[in-house]
């Protein structure tokens, strides 16, 4: 009997090329094929070889970053220019003061009780005068 594997979700279908990668990866792969051995032919005339080792792997791991790596749901060059333009572009960041904000309005509520506390503790209201001012402050 024939069985098909279907995916949960829809999205993490690909499509299989050759020897079960993508057409990405495989793209991927030639390009970085193309890069490196041309590079390692004719730079190991020119170059030392432990340098040339760590030039064809910078010069690799873009494209084999592009056809093989994914970090969430974002594809390689999505993640690449994410990374870059937030460490290297300076950033905007926008300070907004305003009068509206919960916790300055909690503070200055706290702190009025707190002081009203103190006067009722010292003798300087009397209940009349603490609720007249209670009502006050909620109007």
């Amino acid at each position: 009997m024939i069985e098909v594997k279907i995916p949960s979700e829809i999205r993490e279908y690909k499509s299989k090329l050759i020897l079960g990668l993508s057409t990405r990866q495989v793209v991927s792969i030639g390009g970085a094929l193309i890069l490196g051995v041309p590079t390692g032919v004719i730079g190991r005339h020119y170059i030392p070889e432990d340098i040339l080792m760590w030039l064809i792997i910078i010069m690799v791991v873009p494209f084999i970053g592009f056809g093989f790596l994914s970090f969430e749901d974002m594809r390689f060059e999505d993640f690449a220019k994410a990374f870059l333009s937030f460490y290297l572009l300076p950033q905007k960041r926008v300070y907004e003061d305003t009068a509206d904000n919960i916790f300055f309005s909690f503070s200055e509520e706290i702190m009025e009780t707190d002081i009203l506390q103190q006067r009722i503790e010292n003798g300087e209201y009397d209940d009349y005068e603490f609720e007249e001012d209670r009502r006050e402050q909620l109007d």
